[in-house]
């Protein structure tokens, strides 16, 4: 029997473990899992797959709790739906832990009801992902420039930039910079970790604008340095309601009689928007532009 894709068993795992009424024993997981998730003639590789796909969920920030079961005395695991702070549409497990790896990929700033949960006060309601804010010299050259209103340079997309700094930000679990780009005279925005080198202060001041750019709080895969291109994909019924809330409504370019929706949104990081895409499962299609469909098919032709 053929074992399961890498993302299938992800989902999977985080279904049965979301639902689960107590913590389950790994053998208890098999159980529940498709027989091709982690094979029974190996017990010592599945358990090896089980811990690797533990640690891979984690580094998303979706956190597999383990400890003895005080009511069965067995030692358990199982995930909190509540973690994720908030409450689940109503959909099906797998569905829900799809929207939930959305949750932990996307970050913080996403507010529950953009994915179709209770619109309720966040602020009482942990944050994902649940770690300390990370930061190195270069963080700290860029927030000494913004303060001091001077330029810094560095490495982005294999070209050296010159930048005067409006502001920086920790946004989405990633250290953010926006201002404007001297070598391509125009404001754009930086990602601290696809930065290729060290941040540089040159100590030459600029006269900040009046009315500085800030970073933009925005959906992961619209920022970045690469052009922008449309890309447009087809939601069916079932998720059409809270991909409308997620992306906007000016994103809606043609609603059909079947409830579906065909979306238009514009894309600088694919790559970022592709894992988005993957949370919606069978629930999406997306349609062009040609070459990056292509891409898409060949990638996860690519994982089967």
């Amino acid at each position: 029997m053929a074992d399961l894709s890498k993302l299938e068993r992800l989902l999977d795992l985080m279904a049965v473990l979301m639902n689960a009424r107590f913590p389950l024993t790994f053998d208890q997981i098999k159980e529940e899992l498709p027989e091709a998730a982690y094979r029974l003639d190996r017990p010592d590789l599945a358990r090896f797959k089980f811990i690797r796909d533990k640690k891979d969920l984690e580094a998303v920030g979706v956190v597999i709790e383990d400890g003895m079961d005080p009511d069965r005395q067995v030692w358990g695991y199982t995930i909190d739906p509540s973690s994720f702070g908030m409450e689940l549409p109503t959909l099906d497990a797998r569905e829900s832990a799809s929207i939930s790896i959305a949750l932990a990929v996307m970050g913080d700033n996403l507010e529950s009801w953009q994915l179709g949960g209770a619109h309720a006060d966040i602020s009482t309601l942990p944050l994902i992902p649940r770690a300390h804010i990370p930061t190195d010299e270069s963080v700290e050259v860029l927030l000494e420039a913004v303060t001091n209103a001077t330029e810094v340079s560095f490495d982005y997309s294999g070209k050296a930039r010159v930048v005067q700094p409006h502001q920086v930000a920790f946004i989405k679990g990633h250290w953010q910079m926006v201002g404007y780009d001297e070598s391509r005279g125009e404001i754009r925005q930086f990602r601290r970790d696809r930065i290729e080198s060290s941040v540089e202060g040159t100590n030459r001041r600029f006269t900040p604008p009046a009315t500085p750019t800030l970073v933009r709080a925005d959906h992961i895969w619209r920022a970045g340095d690469g052009e922008p291109q449309d890309v447009t994909v087809k939601v069916e019924a079932r998720l059409a309601a809270w991909v409308e809330r997620l992306l906007g409504p000016e994103s809606v370019v043609e609603r059909f009689e079947d409830g579906s929706i065909l979306v238009v949104e514009q894309v600088r990081n694919f790559e970022s928007f592709r894992s988005f895409l993957l949370t919606l499962l069978d629930g999406a299609e997306l349609v062009g532009p040609a070459h990056l469909r292509n891409e898409m098919i060949a990638w996860l032709e690519s994982m089967i």
